[in-house]
């Protein structure tokens, strides 16, 4: 299932990009408002997308899928949820998303510990959910 960890690696880094590049663009001077919106929108996202790999890892396991798969709609559920009030309340916004990452995180800590994901892929997962969770920390402050 994992047969390319260099291209993984690269498009996973390269994923945690733009979320720097927002929070960057906080930092510099940008139009705060608009920014954190983009943060936001591209938070969402990637947070429904994690949350989507969840569904291809419950359809190959042999064990009762169930409970992954409830846990991904969620992740989903909870970070579109985030997008739909963050007008009102940001703070709430960030929190929960930053929760739905390391949600996601224990999920697959918990599935590589039933030896279904690579040890490569475990630490890619943990170091790409900090650099995110710091660009969070960043615009949380910023905003």
């Amino acid at each position: 299932m994992y047969r390319d960890p260099a291209l993984t690696k690269l498009l996973t880094y390269a994923g945690a990009l733009p979320f720097w590049a927002l929070a960057l663009a906080q930092v510099l001077g940008g139009d705060p408002a608009l920014t954190a919106e983009a943060f936001i929108a591209y938070g969402t996202g990637i947070a429904c997308f994690m949350a989507g790999t969840l569904w291809s890892q419950a359809q190959i396991r042999t064990q009762d899928p169930r409970l992954m798969l409830i846990v991904s709609n969620i992740a989903a559920l909870a970070a579109i949820g985030g997008l739909l009030v963050y007008a009102h309340a940001p703070a709430v916004t960030m929190a929960l998303h930053v929760t739905v990452f390391l949600v996601l995180l224990a999920a697959d800590l918990r599935i590589h510990r039933k030896g279904a994901q690579p040890a490569w892929y475990l630490a890619l997962r943990r170091n790409v959910t900090l650099l995110v969770i710091a660009a969070y920390a960043v615009v949380m402050i910023l905003t």
